[in-house]
């Protein structure tokens, strides 16, 4: 391919049966299917529908809000009201389980046409596995059930239109303006599509010298298309006052997904390693590829890798379209290159069967531990194979509380329980996901913000998670609030005065229902003088690893609201059932132990810290500042 043509490369290799690359991109297609098949644990997911109920019972769509306590009756853009519809009809038909397959679905055909594209491209074979692989396990992250999986979808449909007419296999123009039209009322990212468009009518006309007038028409098409939206112009400036929203300091320092790739911290808590890692190997080694290549490239290749690679390097969330669209321009480099090392080794090694073979076997085994869930848990992430939803990690039994007391007061919750209190919970929210008002939210999160915020908006109850401990310290010895509810994900506080005939909290009943004995207290310095049984990597292949979050979050509970007697049997318990196996038990029992002023064992805890993680610095330095 020059730079004054879009002349086809040679067709690839077939990935016809009964070829081992066949049996190579079947196992891809298992990896993609199984990546996005775990429980959903997002409670986004929530919003969306109750939107689409709301919808459908109104007859109407929304242009006020009524979700929540803080901004009820203001303006509001439900710009995914399609995609609300869309999903609360397949909850309708099938449950959450069929929610699921349908972003599956939307998943593996975004994935589906990014494939169409590596062939247009002439990637052979084990290149086309290579970047497809790389790029499912650096996305996979994101496979949630939420609207941005529909743009991936619509982005990627949208380039492999215009990549067919370039590549000249064929020329499908017609249905731009379809998939605009689709696109502005499912998500907010429809302008990319816009710019898509605009890159390769540029590319054309520097090119060739002269305007397309055809695409240049459809494009305008598209354009007008995406006026078809309940709000109007309203609707096409949606992205622009979301974009300056979500840039803000405030929203990029307090949310990971956000924050820039380049800068994120590598943590327990933070975006897991094998996802930052394989994003940034593939964007060093694109930008060696296209510099090597520059001469060949056209003008929409490098509008789309500096554009695209930019949204990837502002947010974590924005990876994947980032991936979507510039794969098959890795695979256009490469066959461009004309190292003739590269293409001998290429030759004699990459493109033999016995390639295609380890790839599958790699897939297989990896899909193995994606199946027990070793994948996930390796960086402490609770999604877990399986459809439907993970009641472990929602508030479902939370809310379930609320409505069987009759709790419908005034409630002050956390951000991420919003989504699912706007679906579940008898009473308007303070905040979801659409982060209104996310200053005060905020302000809550500092010491002694967070009782002045629950009197100004007159709240009731407080619905947060177990792990929030910026709010547990807060009500440390607080009279006014009581804790009434705990569970492995969430807990609630009613202020004293609005629902007496609810028991206080009973973490002794508690603790009797896990089957954990009081006495085990006695037990617990002779196991943090054990060496406890370290993680076996092979077992991952074989059966689900046991690690009971339950007993980490309401440990981590106890802890954070002053009751570490309650907070040693949790972990003691977690560190028992698993025979040690775990450091994180031993982390915050040994948080647990130093603030309470028990030095000598957390000092036993860290050490066992620092068998795993020897450069964890919370460890080290109470390890190394032993009593004297």
């Amino acid at each position: 391919m020059t730079p004054s043509s879009f002349t086809p490369p040679p067709p690839a290799a077939s990935f016809s049966p009964p070829s081992p690359w066949f049996f190579c991109l079947l196992s891809l297609l298992l990896l993609t299917v199984l990546f996005g098949a775990h429980f959903i644990n997002d409670t986004d997911l929530g919003f969306h529908l109750k939107g689409g109920q709301w919808i459908l019972d109104h007859h109407r769509i929304p242009f006020n809000d009524t979700y929540t306590n803080t901004i009820s009756g203001q303006p509001f853009l439900d710009i995914h009201w399609f995609y609300q519809v869309c999903l609360y009809l397949f909850f309708r038909m099938g449950g959450y389980g069929l929610v699921e397959i349908f972003h599956i679905l939307l998943v593996t055909a975004a994935f589906f046409f990014v494939f169409k594209r590596l062939l247009l491209a002439g990637a052979l074979p084990w290149l086309c596995s290579l970047l497809l692989l790389s790029a499912l396990a650096a996305s996979e992250i994101r496979f949630r059930a939420r609207p941005e999986v529909a743009s991936w979808f619509l982005l990627s449909l949208t380039l492999w239109v215009l990549d067919h007419r370039a590549y000249r296999r064929g020329d499908l123009l017609f249905l731009l303006p379809w998939i605009q039209l689709l696109w502005v009322n499912m998500e907010g990212l429809f302008v990319l599509g816009w710019a898509a468009m605009g890159f390769y009518f540029i590319s054309g006309w520097i090119h060739r010298r002269k305007m397309d007038p055809k695409l240049l028409r459809y494009s305008g098409l598209a354009a007008v298309a995406a006026l078809a939206n309940p709000y109007f112009f309203r609707g096409l400036l949606f992205p622009l006052s979301n974009w300056t929203t979500l840039t803000t300091p405030l929203m990029r320092n307090s949310i990971k997904e956000l924050q820039s790739p380049w800068f994120a911290t590598l943590s327990l808590f933070s975006t897991p390693t094998l996802y930052l890692l394989l994003y940034k190997v593939f964007c060093l080694v694109l930008l060696v590829l296209v510099l090597a290549t520059f001469r060949k490239r056209m003008i929409h290749e490098i509008l789309l890798f500096l554009v695209f690679f930019g949204l990837s390097a502002a947010a974590v969330r924005n990876i994947p379209l980032f991936l979507i669209a510039c794969l098959p321009l890795a695979a256009a480099c490469w066959t461009d290159l004309e190292w003739d090392r590269f293409k001998n080794f290429q030759d004699r090694f990459l493109s033999k069967p016995i390639t295609a073979w380890i790839i599958t076997f790699f897939v297989l085994a990896l899909s193995l531990r994606i199946l027990t869930g070793a994948f996930y848990l390796s960086d402490r992430r609770t999604d877990r194979f399986g459809l439907g939803l993970d009641r472990r990690s929602l508030p479902v039994a939370a809310c379930d509380f609320l409505a069987a007391n009759h709790l419908d007061g005034r409630i002050l919750n956390q951000l991420d329980d919003g989504g699912w209190l706007d679906w579940k919970g008898p009473q308007k929210v303070f905040i979801d996901c659409r982060l209104d008002p996310y200053g005060e939210y905020m302000r809550t999160m500092e010491q002694g913000g967070l009782l002045p915020m629950a009197d100004h908006y007159q709240a009731d109850i407080l619905f947060f998670s177990n792990l929030n401990t910026q709010w547990l310290s807060q009500l440390q010895n607080q009279a006014a609030w009581r804790p009434v509810y705990l569970d492995e994900s969430t807990v609630i506080y009613l202020r004293k005065g609005y629902g007496d005939q609810i028991p206080d909290l009973n973490l002794d009943a508690l603790l009797q229902e896990k089957g954990i004995s009081p006495t085990l207290s006695a037990e617990i310095p002779s196991l943090l003088r054990e060496p406890g049984a370290s993680e076996n990597f092979l077992d991952g292949f074989f059966r689900a690893p046991n690690f009971p979050n339950d007993l980490l979050n309401m440990g981590i509970f106890c802890g954070a609201s002053g009751r570490p007697d309650k907070a040693e049997l949790f972990l003691g318990e977690a560190i028992r059932l698993t025979q040690g196996r775990y450091f994180d038990f031993y982390f915050n029992l040994g948080l647990v132990y130093e603030y309470y002023r028990r030095h000598d064992e957390a000092v036993l805890c860290m050490r066992r810290v620092l068998r795993d993680r020897p450069q964890d610095p919370i460890a080290n330095q109470i390890a190394e500042n032993q009593a004297p």
